[in-house]
């Protein structure tokens, strides 16, 4: 058993060795290969509404397009534009170190208090993993975060969200 964990050991870090090494040669195929996620695509073929049998590709997504715009239309959420006004209180000298460098002490300070018991997002990986992995781990995504911070941009990908209704017992 020993055995068995020590070659699992070896292979996790001989692949973590072999990802720092693509992201030295290549860093942004490496950052999208990492993110890499299958799309999934809704095809409507055909649409029933009330009672009336809808083939035609352009009718379909017209019809689709139509129940989405109302839905969204019912449950619009109209934001507090003052809420995004700068804050008189705070002057810019306030933000002048955001984009610097993340030191390792504060990423792990920060993985540390992540709450637990959570979903994990698109990525698929849970707070409990970012806290419970290796130091290399946390210096792989230390690089790739200063990395974000050095270009000035995060992958597309990152920019994407599910959002599912989450119904209350209560509602």
């Amino acid at each position: 058993m020993a055995e068995l964990k020590r070659v699992e050991k070896s292979q996790i870090k001989l692949a973590i060795y072999k990802r720092m090494e693509s992201f030295e040669l290549n860093k942004s195929h490496t950052i999208w290969s990492v993110l890499e996620r299958p799309s999934h695509k809704v095809i409507l073929d055909h649409l029933v509404v009330d009672d009336e049998l809808v083939m035609e590709s352009g009718p379909v997504r017209s019809r689709v397009d139509e129940i989405i715009e109302g839905w969204t239309k019912k449950h619009r959420v109209v934001p507090n534009v003052s809420n995004y006004w700068p804050l008189d209180y705070i002057f810019d000298e306030a933000f002048s170190g955001v984009m610097q460098p993340i030191e390792f002490l504060e990423l792990f300070g920060m993985v540390s208090d992540l709450p637990v018991g959570k979903a994990a997002g698109l990525s698929g990986i849970s707070n409990e993993l970012w806290m419970h992995s290796d130091r290399s781990v946390l210096n792989m995504l230390l690089v790739l975060l200063n990395s974000c911070l050095s270009h000035e941009s995060v992958p597309g990908p990152w920019r994407e969200a599910w959002v599912s209704m989450i119904p209350k017992p209560y509602e």
